[in-house]
């Protein structure tokens, strides 16, 4: 008889009390014991139904996110939401502690700013020539419903705008160092004012709503005009902008909190 096949005798003949061992350790993992050779068929593609449900469903919006979770949700499902990031995740097979699930059915959300928004947060705090800073009023002026000059006099979009294009600046010198809205002034260096400060815009109201699902927000910025160069920089700076993006953070994890309080999904601040 050849060398494998008595091998092969041995190792059978050890089997029954390997497998009897096993079973006496009580493992919290399944095991069990195979000759290497032995390969292993999944035979759920045979079956007329999949053996558990895989999914990873992901979506922008908060009401599509509210829909799916509340239509899938059961005993130990469970969603995280990360308000800082505006995202959320529901992991529906997540199971109990004493049997956990296959963790292979899930939703995700993350909300994006909306074209408003995001044109607003990338001019704010940046420096900008007269042209651009009049052209971005005129572009989202069906979102300002209110401008303003230093001495609170009113004026229309279109007029702020072109306020800013007709701005003009003179030379001057000062030996002190100050910033104001309308003029940069530092020690030792030339400084050039604006002139027309009682004609030209210092504030706007831009009204819109920072991602889809969330309610309106009135943004309030205040225009600077930097006069240390030949022409002077427009500055649009958004007012308590921090404070603001705390309430939007607030509301998006409230919403998801309360829409989920009586169904089957728990929910938890944090990721996972």
């Amino acid at each position: 008889m050849e060398k494998e096949a008595i091998e092969q005798i041995q190792t059978s003949a050890n089997i029954p009390a390997l497998i009897e061992h096993l079973n006496a350790a009580g493992t919290q993992n399944p095991v069990v014991a195979l000759p290497e050779n032995v390969r292993l068929h999944d035979l759920e593609k045979f079956m007329a139904h999949a053996s558990h449900f895989r999914l990873k469903y992901a979506t922008t919006s908060i009401n599509d996110f509210i829909e799916y979770s509340q239509g899938h949700a059961y005993a130990g499902s469970t969603c995280f939401v990360n308000a800082e990031a505006m995202t959320a995740r529901a992991i529906f097979d997540l199971g109990v502690t004493c049997e956990p699930g296959h963790k292979q059915h899930t939703a995700s959300l993350s909300l994006t700013k909306t074209a408003a928004f995001t044109a607003l947060t990338k001019f704010n705090g940046q420096q900008h020539s007269q042209k651009d800073a009049a052209e971005f009023i005129e572009d989202w002026c069906d979102y300002i419903s209110y401008a303003a000059t230093m001495s609170n006099a009113e004026m229309s979009p279109h007029q702020a705008a072109a306020k800013l294009r007709d701005l003009t600046i003179e030379a001057a010198r000062e030996l002190n160092s100050k910033v104001s809205d309308f003029g940069h002034e530092m020690s030792a260096m030339e400084r050039i004012e604006a002139k027309g400060k009682d004609t030209i815009p210092s504030v706007i109201k831009f009204d819109c709503v920072p991602y889809r699902g969330i309610q309106t927000r009135c943004f309030t910025l205040r225009i600077g005009i930097l006069t240390g160069e030949d022409k002077p920089k427009i500055v649009f700076r958004i007012t308590q902008l921090e404070s603001t993006q705390e309430e939007i953070a607030e509301e998006f994890k409230d919403i998801l909190v309360s829409e989920f309080t009586e169904s089957s999904l728990t929910t938890y601040i944090g990721e996972a």
